[in-house]
Order: structure tokens, then C-alpha cells, then sequence
């Protein structure tokens, strides 16, 4: 196995990654790598086929390169595929796919990157995989009867991947709202339980975009210890739109706003005791990161979640990027990439080697 040395190791070439190479790339006497696992853009092209961001073509772009002018207001999963493909290609990135990281670890003299084919050694490495990456299901789907379909959100794609009858959605989040919408226009029964009542922002006020709103009232660029950002951190993500409140309205779509706490044969069971009858169970319960490779004490939590502030890990020489609420409100979406990985590349370019 052969080994190489790189000033600085990226890993992810998601919108993160590719954005914060393109600051580390800017000091031409840094060496720099940008490994994934996946193609560029395949995070995107996974997900259900009618997505589409929740921000602007105006705010949809990373470092150096407007988004591109589309048919309408928000970009789809596909266009933004292009977009990140388009931007790595335009700036010469030096992103490598096809190429996961087994296993990352730590000595004496910096990082050590384990592929299947080489050892890289790193002065710092920035992890930018995001935290989206294990789906997250209750304990309760495995209660389940085997006779209940149950998919989660990151394998759906259309109304036709769940199976036929009533369909039971879990979760309180955009991708809930969104797909339990979906599948109601589609002529499905549809029910969805909640945590919580959801808190509903409007797509638009007067004809402009919310996210516009949002950037001109300065919440968007708020700091994440500002009074706003911790009321919002606190109450949870709003869903952007209001169709999921309409059909709740009108009765074609039943809502329950009580956490699942078990499941038996075809029943879901609600914390106030309600039982849910169930022919199909779509899981929108989010994502867990997965740091099960890095192999570096200190480097995350005992349950595997980042270690860090504001994205500068305890250990030397290690950063995170795009985490939700590193900095700020927008730090896990594509237009807060910019404001971190400067951040990032700064400290990087100030550093010397890890001691």
C-alpha cells in the first residue's frame, strides 16, 4: 500500500467540501485532496424526484459561480447535481470519487487517511460529509408486523414506492410535510403523526421568496448565540409552505401531534396512548452522521457526533463543515458554505502542523 502527503485532506465532495476547497485552493503552495465515496452530486440525484430546494436560485450557489438561471424559482435535485459537478469542474478542483475514507487516524507527526489503495497522510483534514448520512428510524419500526410496508425518506422517490392502502407518515420536519403532500394529491389516505404541532413559514410574503425575508431581517446571517438564533434552535425547523396545514384544514390529511412510543403487529401506538392502524409507514425521522471511520480520540462524542465549536474540533488539525448550526442558521445549507469554509481555510492557512 503506498503512501502520499497532502498539507490538507478534505473528505466529501458534497457542497461543503467543494466549497471549502475552493478557499484551500486558493494558496497555490497548499497540496490539497478532496476524497468521496460517491460521484459528485449523488446525494442529490438519490433523493425523491419531485425535490426541490427550499432556497432561491440567488442564495443556491457556492463560492465564485452564480447558480444558473432555471425555469422556476427554486432549483431541482437534478440541477443542483449539475451545479456541484459544473463548480468542481470550472475551478479545477482536485476531488477524487470512487474513493471512501476507511479509516482516519492520528500519530505523532499528523493524520493518516486509509483508503482501500494508499495511506494519506495530512498536516489537517476537514471531515465534510454532512450529518445526513445514516437514516434514523424509532426503535418501534421493528415492532412492526412484516406485512407493513415501511420505507424510510431517503429511500423514497414517488407515491409508487409505498405500497398500496393508508399510509402513515412519521415526522415533523420539511421532508414530512412535503411527501405527505406529495402523496395526498396522489389520491393516497394519508395520516401523519408529529412530535409537535409544526410551525408553518409561507413560501412567500407579497411575491417574494421567505428565504428573502429571512436575509433582509438579518436572521439568516444571525449568529448562532443571538437571541433570535437560539429561539429558533429552540423551537426546531419551520416547514416552509403551508399545503401540509391546508389539507389538515380540510380533512385530507389527518394529523397527530404525539411521538411514536411503540408499534405491534399493524399498529403504530402514540405517546397519549392513541393506536394508529397501519398498511404502510413512511419514515421522515432524519438522519445521524456517520463517524464510525474516524478513529481519533477526541474527534466526536460517545455517540458519534462531532466534537467541535463552530466547527474547530479540540483536536489540532481537524475541522467539520457543514454541520447544522456550526456558526449559524444557514450553515448546513449550500448558502451558508461560503462564510464557514473562509473560516475554515483561514485557520488552516494560519495553523502550522498538528503537535
Amino acid at each position: 500500500m503506498t503512501t502520499t502527503t497532502v498539507d490538507v485532506l478534505v473528505v466529501g465532495a458534497g457542497q461543503a467540501g467543494l466549497g471549502t476547497a475552493y478557499h484551500l485552493t486558493r494558496d497555490p503552495g497548499l497540496r490539497v485532496r478532496v476524497l468521496d465515496a460517491a460521484p459528485i452530486g449523488q446525494s442529490w440525484l438519490d433523493r425523491w424526484d419531485s425535490l426541490t430546494l427550499f432556497t432561491p436560485r440567488r442564495f443556491s450557489a457556492l463560492p465564485g459561480m452564480p447558480f444558473p438561471a432555471g425555469a422556476g424559482r427554486y432549483p431541482t435535485r437534478t440541477e443542483m447535481a449539475g451545479y456541484l459537478t459544473a463548480y468542481a469542474r470550472r475551478f479545477d478542483l482536485p476531488v477524487e470519487t470512487g474513493v471512501p475514507v476507511r479509516r482516519l487516524s492520528r500519530d505523532a507527526s499528523g493524520f493518516l487517511a486509509r483508503t482501500s489503495s494508499e495511506v494519506i497522510r495530512a498536516r489537517h483534514v476537514v471531515v465534510a460529509t454532512g450529518p445526513f448520512q445514516r437514516p434514523r428510524r424509532p426503535a418501534a419500526s421493528r415492532s412492526l408486523d412484516p406485512a407493513v410496508g415501511q420505507l424510510h425518506s431517503s429511500q423514497y422517490q414517488r407515491p409508487a414506492d409505498v405500497a398500496g392502502g393508508a399510509v402513515l407518515v412519521v415526522g415533523g420536519g420539511n421532508s414530512a410535510a412535503q411527501l405527505a403532500v406529495e402523496l395526498a394529491a396522489a389520491g393516497r389516505d394519508v395520516t401523519v403523526v408529529s412530535p409537535g404541532p409544526p410551525w408553518y413559514l409561507p413560501e412567500d410574503i407579497l411575491g417574494v421568496s421567505m428565504y428573502w425575508w429571512i436575509y433582509l431581517t438579518g436572521v439568516l446571517n444571525a449568529d448562532r448565540e443571538a437571541r433570535v438564533s437560539r429561539f429558533i434552535r429552540a423551537r426546531g425547523d419551520a416547514i416552509v409552505g403551508t399545503r401540509l396545514r391546508t389539507l389538515v384544514r380540510r380533512g385530507r390529511v389527518r394529523l397527530f401531534t404525539q411521538r411514536v412510543t411503540g408499534a405491534h403487529g399493524h399498529d403504530v401506538v402514540l405517546a397519549d396512548g392513541t393506536v394508529v392502524p397501519v398498511t404502510s409507514v413512511l419514515w421522515c425521522t432524519g438522519f445521524d452522521p456517520n463517524t464510525s471511520w474516524i478513529d481519533v480520540p477526541g474527534a466526536t462524542e460517545k455517540d458519534g457526533t462531532p466534537t467541535h465549536s463552530r466547527g474547530v474540533s479540540p483536536v489540532a488539525g481537524l475541522h467539520w463543515m457543514g454541520l447544522p448550526w456550526q456558526t449559524r442558521l444557514n450553515s448546513s445549507i449550500i448558502d451558508g458554505v461560503d462564510r464557514d469554509a473562509r473560516r475554515v481555510a483561514a485557520a488552516i492557512g494560519r495553523a502550522g502542523p498538528p503537535t
